[in-house]
């Protein structure tokens, strides 16, 4: 199949690379196909691009890569939503503002997107309660000639 996407043009889908997200996203429940394009010189980003909506894309990133002791739990709900997935069938990812220059780049750790690889199903899943915050700084803030952040 074939669709078009605004940030990439015309992209070839198979239909074993479509996640279906039967809840859809917050704020866009009536987008459900979505695929993973992963340019290699956007590295580490990646992004969920909606396949009833060439205009919507969802920049991504692994949270472990920048925030290793990132942990939280899966309700007893929400596993039951992706299927009851295995724990190694279980892809987490987190949704990245970039609002001006990348350094200024945000991931929201409150409603990781967690997807069921085996079974193809995908849920953006809020967390009830976190420590986390919506827009948690992707990059440390460089020391400034003080040392001080």
């Amino acid at each position: 199949m074939q669709t078009l996407a605004t940030r990439f043009g015309e992209i070839t889908i198979q239909d074993e690379d479509v996640f279906h997200f039967p809840k859809g996203i917050p704020s866009f429940e009536n987008r459900k196909r979505y695929v993973f394009v992963r340019p290699e010189d956007h590295a580490p980003f990646e992004y969920l691009q909606s396949i009833d909506d060439g205009d919507l894309a969802f920049i991504l990133v692994d949270p472990f890569l920048f925030f290793p002791q990132y942990t939280f739990e899966l309700s007893d709900q929400a596993l039951a939503e992706l299927g009851q997935p295995a724990e190694d069938s279980l892809l987490i990812r987190v949704i990245v503002s970039i609002r001006g220059e990348l350094r200024d780049a945000t991931a929201n750790l409150v409603a990781p997107v967690v997807i069921n690889t085996r079974d193809r199903q995908g849920q953006q899943v809020i967390l009830a309660s976190s420590e986390y915050a919506v827009h948690h700084r992707l990059f440390q803030a460089p020391l400034n000639s003080a040392g001080k952040g």
